[in-house]
């Protein structure tokens, strides 16, 4: 484990202590739920830690994403980018070969400032990242939460199954949700890079929002001007 005076010293200099789980291709949201597989012995013995603490609200993991070249150094402590979210374990299933399926939810946004010496698994310092608080109703949030729901339903009816979100599932959504519950569901699941929702996390949630919803007008406009050509996809004879 960690040396137990590094911890306190972080602390007390304005910052939270959290273990890291570093992933090559996914960004965790907060208010967001992400469910992991845990195989390797250094992350089954980070999760077990955390089950064995008395106090639930304390069993937390920071995600962050691995910069690119990470393969070769994967074993020691390959470079993470410094914006992750912290996300509290909710439930744990400890298969019989030794994997764990766990699932986290995601509270808040955080910049890391210094990893910690030692240790089994990757510890780090991190300063959380309050977002700013937004009128519900004001004028500027409804009508981008009401394009971002429209653009929804359009390219989930024009693309079906090759979008992420499908026609059942756009129906009532962002109705009753908190703005940032909505964007960030939305950025979770969007098929873009990593990079990208690693920008849209490290943005906050009206900057991130305005961008989700220029994502999804972008590719309406793709799905526009190919619509007088998709009668051509499935004929064999004209490719």
């Amino acid at each position: 484990m960690t040396d137990d005076t590094e911890v306190e010293s972080g602390a007390d200099a304005g910052g939270t202590c959290l273990p890291l789980f570093p992933l090559p291709d996914v960004v965790h949201f907060p208010r967001t739920e992400l469910r992991l597989q845990i195989t390797e012995p250094r992350y089954k013995r980070l999760v077990l830690d955390l089950v064995e603490q008395q106090d639930e609200d304390a069993r937390w993991i920071g995600v962050v994403l691995l910069k690119p070249g990470w393969v070769e150094g994967y074993e020691g402590r390959p470079e993470v980018f410094p914006g992750g979210t912290a996300g509290r374990l909710l439930d744990v299933d400890l298969l019989p070969d030794g994997r764990a399926n766990i699932l986290l939810y995601g509270d808040y946004r955080f910049e890391l400032k210094r990893e910690l010496r030692g240790g089994e698994y990757r510890q780090a310092v991190v300063r959380p990242i309050e977002e700013p608080w937004l009128n519900e109703r004001d004028a500027g949030v409804v009508a981008v939460r009401r394009a971002i729901v429209e653009h929804l339903q359009i390219l989930s009816a024009e693309l079906g199954e090759t979008f992420p979100f499908q026609p059942g599932e756009t129906e009532g959504l962002g109705e009753d949700d908190p703005f940032e519950e909505l964007v960030n569901r939305i950025a979770a699941d969007l098929d873009v890079p990593a990079l990208r929702k690693l920008q849209l996390l490290i943005e906050s949630l009206p900057e991130r929002g305005l961008s989700v919803l220029s994502i999804l007008r972008s590719r309406k406009q793709v799905v526009d001007l190919l619509r007088p050509f998709r009668h051509l996809a499935g004929r064999s004879d004209l490719n």
